[in-house]
Order: C-alpha cells, then structure tokens, then sequence
C-alpha cells in the first residue's frame, strides 16, 4: 500500500527545509507524534538513527528509523518498521512560484498476517493523517517564517 499527498506552501524551500530537517519540529505538526528524535551521534545525515514514537488507533507504536537521504532544499527521507510493518518516508520539496510543493510519500509493506489484511482498510485513514499532517507543515511553516 502506498499514500502519496501534496500541498502547496507559501514560502521558498529554504524555510520548508529549516522546518522539516529540524527532527524537534516535528511533534509540533504531526500530531500522533509523541515523539522523534535522533539517538545516533553526530549531526542528522544518512545513516542516522531516528525513534519514533507514535498514537495510532489507540495504540503507542515504537518504529526504528534511518535516515536515507537528506538533501538540503529538497528531500528528506527515511526507512522504518515496527513489528507489523515496514515503511519508507520521503518529503520532497520543489520550488512552485515563491512558495513550495512538498510531497509526502511513504510506501507501507506489511509484516503480520494482521497487518496484511487490514492494510486495504487502514488505506482512508492513513491518507486523511498524511493531508492532516502537510496542512499543520503548511500552517506551522507559514505562521513561523
């Protein structure tokens, strides 16, 4: 399964970039957030680990993340699991006029027999969360620049 959403913001990529590249911002627009934060030492780079915990449906979820691209301005991404399932994240950021398009994309792969068979009906649900979650980057973007 795959959810893929994209919003425009009102801003050049430079200030969506300081947002999204700064991992302490994050629970401030992604609201099932809890938290996320880098546990590998030195600066954010590929490679880097990331925890991240979650609310989902009622349940804390604990993923292990690695960063796998960090391209200034213009894409950030990572890969992580959880005992259910496996994903991959990318936020890409393209100049549109004086503002930026950012692109969530994250492809799900179940683990579990469980996992597989709710993850058609989970599909509705992650995409409202995936467009909750550009519209709170658009609006904490915005207001802080």
């Amino acid at each position: 399964m795959r959810v893929t959403e994209s919003i425009g913001i009102e801003r050049p990529p430079a200030a969506v970039w300081a947002v999204v590249s700064d991992l302490s911002t994050h629970t401030e627009w992604r609201p099932a957030l809890v938290e996320f934060r880098q546990v590998s030492d030195g600066p954010l780079a590929v490679g880097s680990r990331i925890r991240e915990v979650l609310l989902w449906r009622g349940r804390e979820l604990e993923l292990d993340d690695v960063v796998t691209a960090l391209e200034p301005e213009r894409r950030f991404a990572l890969t992580g699991s959880w005992s259910a399932a496996e994903f991959d994240l990318e936020l890409l950021l393209e100049p549109d006029g004086d503002g930026t398009r950012v692109t969530m994309d994250w492809p799900l792969r179940p683990k579990s027999l469980l996992m597989r068979v709710a993850a058609p009906f989970l599909g509705g649900a992650m995409r409202k969360a995936t467009r909750e979650e550009l519209e709170l980057l658009k609006a904490y973007v915005e207001v802080r620049s």
